[in-house]
């Protein structure tokens, strides 16, 4: 029997146009009804949770940031985090600048990027919504090192967003030998999400089964990119995407149609 059911948001739950489809919110609403909790698992922050989804009521429980806080929104209360400290995340952002791609950072449940980038991000994505989701969770401020030196406090993750895509590739190899306290994964395909080595939505949907007393073999989860890797092997069943990244494709125990599709709903009612 499954005991809770964890989903990726972006290319899972949401559409490409970045709405939820009714037929998602009625799979959420039948499991819910079976005593299943729903926990959304996603790599953005709460405060870019979608409304309607935020709004539902027996949704208590959120793994955000790709596992950096595990929260209990009926609570308000962290059930575990790990964050990246102020050092690792300026040398980060220093690595970034080299680069010359495009940089910001979570830090105290926000976004915040250099105001140059916020102003272009258009350059690095082509996708109105996404831009517009984007923009809706990023504060603008002129220079994020300096901004992280006077919070002086820790980071929730640090994010890379490149133009040339062989660049990318190659920082994913190299960037854990030159940070060994880090974990690189993505959930778009030019972005590179930097966390905390301790941080994942894998541990952290272990830790959230585990703090509600049950095993994560009694949980299903559902994912798309390469940040939900370590959570559908996690997972008792670990479900793909027909759009997934052909790593996940070749790792999950079964596959469901696309997020266009309301491929979340379909395996709901095969597997519940």
């Amino acid at each position: 029997m499954y005991r809770l059911i964890a989903f990726d948001l972006d290319g899972t739950l949401l559409d490409d146009n970045k709405h939820i489809p009714e037929e998602n919110l009625r799979a959420l609403q039948y499991a819910a009804e079976k005593g299943i909790e729903i926990v959304p698992a996603t790599g953005r922050l709460y405060c870019g949770i979608p409304e309607e989804l935020a709004a539902l009521p027996f949704i208590r429980y959120y793994i955000l940031i790709n596992g950096a806080k595990v929260y209990d929104a009926k609570e308000d209360r962290i059930i575990s985090s790990a964050d990246l400290t102020p050092e690792l995340a300026i040398s980060l952002i220093r690595h970034g600048r080299e680069l010359g791609c495009y940089y910001d950072c979570y830090l105290n449940d926000m976004g915040y990027m250099e105001r140059e980038m916020y102003d272009t991000l258009e350059e690095i994505n082509n996708n109105p919504a996404y831009v517009r989701f984007m923009r809706s969770v990023r504060t603008p401020v002129e220079d994020v090192i300096q901004f992280i030196s006077e919070q002086n406090t820790s980071v929730q993750k640090v994010q890379y967003f490149f133009k040339d895509m062989a660049e990318r590739e190659r920082q994913f190899q190299i960037l854990p030998k030159l940070f060994p306290g880090i974990k690189a994964a993505s959930s778009v395909s030019s972005n590179i999400e930097i966390n905390s080595a301790d941080a994942g939505k894998g541990p952290a949907l272990i830790a959230l089964c585990r703090a509600l007393g049950f095993s994560e073999a009694e949980s299903i989860a559902f994912g798309d990119g390469m940040n939900d890797m370590d959570m559908l092997s996690s997972a008792g069943t670990g479900v793909a995407m027909a759009n997934s990244d052909p790593k996940i494709l070749s790792m999950a125990d079964r596959f469901t149609s696309s997020n266009n599709e309301a491929g979340v709903a379909k395996a709901i009612y095969e597997l519940i």
